[in-house]
């Protein structure tokens, strides 16, 4: 799923109450930073076709996706608007995980010759950029009728169209290539259960193409054998690639007042939290100065992330600002004194009531930005 965030917040409360011809309630305010990132698949989930699939062998309908061998491959494409039996027969085994489309692929074979493979091959809006970190996921299901399962379902990038890469054997044979992710997490044996498979990896740059499929010889794949009609056959369906960060901030070193608490807090999606003290849980409560650091870690990308804070006591200049009040304003839009401006404000939450002379309140905020002007006195 390509939403990630990257969140961190540190929370003081401080309350002053002054009484001049107004009223002021401070609390200083949070600040938080959010990384949000887009799915860089075309037709992700295989939802759009340029036709109904009506047999086997047609990835090509569920354009961009092909089977990256210039048609000499046999990938399939499955979705619900078909009127074939064949392909409805083959949805009613296994339905999609989103929406009405799905793919499928045999990604082991020895029973036609040594090497069989099939691949799903399919494009990005934009080429990757380089020394950027990119997340990679997809769904797989294995066809119950298969006679067989393997671990080593991949996620290859490339700047290049696949037939311009060697195969080992004749058509459709194997690419002589590594997978930027591929799954490592045992044998995909689940015929009902759609199993993610993810992982992220720093891009080269200029990449824009993405093959799903087996990229290890016979010998070097792991595979079980079992009774069952046909070679290990899996379906995909939902494939996301976004530029992601497993970077965690806690923020710049900062102050502390007396009596006063901060909250430390990573938010980093899926992560585990190791504290200085040893402790696990989400966030932190600072009551003390010192120095403060967490180690995140994400095990469904096997990655780890640490960040320190340094946290001293703060003087009367940080803790008490004095909050400094005019006296007069000039508001005749030369841009001095146009407003009623307190200084130190931008560190509250100012709630205000101005009143004249008679006692008639002529402004009121619950929330103050220094934005008052008389234009109406």
């Amino acid at each position: 799923m390509c939403k990630y965030k990257n969140l961190h917040t540190v929370f003081i409360m401080k309350k002053v109450a002054l009484y001049i011809f107004l009223l002021l309630f401070a609390v200083n305010n949070s600040y938080a930073q959010r990384l949000l990132n887009a799915n860089l698949v075309i037709n992700p989930s295989f939802e759009q076709y340029t036709n109904c699939p009506n047999n086997g062998s047609q990835i090509t309908f569920a354009y961009p996706w092909s089977d990256g061998l210039n048609g000499a491959g046999s990938s399939d494409f499955f979705h619900i608007c078909s009127l074939s039996t064949t392909i409805l027969n083959s949805i009613n085994i296994q339905h999609p995980r989103t929406g009405g489309g799905e793919s499928g692929i045999y990604l082991y074979g020895d029973w036609i010759e040594n090497n069989y493979r099939e691949y799903i091959f399919g494009m990005l809006y934009d080429s990757l950029k380089k020394s950027k970190q990119y997340c990679g996921e997809l769904y797989t299901v294995l066809y119950n009728y298969s006679r067989g399962a393997i671990e080593n379902v991949g996620m290859f990038f490339s700047a290049d169209t696949l037939w311009n890469f060697d195969t080992i054997g004749t058509q459709p044979g194997l690419f002589s290539t590594n997978p930027q992710i591929e799954n490592h997490k045992g044998i995909i044996t689940d015929t009902v259960n759609w199993v993610k498979v993810n992982g992220s990896f720093i891009a080269n740059g200029g990449e824009k193409y993405l093959v799903i499929g087996n990229f290890n010889e016979n010998i070097n794949t792991n595979y079980i054998e079992f009774i069952g009609a046909v070679g290990p056959y899996y379906y995909f369906d939902d494939v996301s690639v976004c530029e992601c960060s497993f970077d965690i901030n806690l923020g710049a070193d900062t102050a502390l007042c007396e009596s006063e608490s901060i909250i430390l807090n990573p938010n980093l999606p899926n992560a585990t939290y190791t504290w200085q003290d040893s402790s696990h849980a989400a966030t932190y409560e600072v009551k003390q100065p010192g120095t403060y650091w967490v180690r995140a870690y994400v095990a469904d990308y096997n990655i780890t992330s640490t960040d320190t804070i340094v946290i001293t006591a703060g003087d009367d200049n940080i803790c008490n600002p004095p909050l400094t009040i005019p006296n007069i304003i000039t508001p005749n839009g030369d841009s001095q004194n146009d407003n009623f401006v307190i200084q130190n404000a931008e560190t509250y939450e100012i709630a205000l009531q101005i009143y004249n002379r008679w006692g008639n309140i002529i402004y009121e905020s619950t929330s103050y930005q220094n934005d008052f002007s008389c234009n109406n006195c």
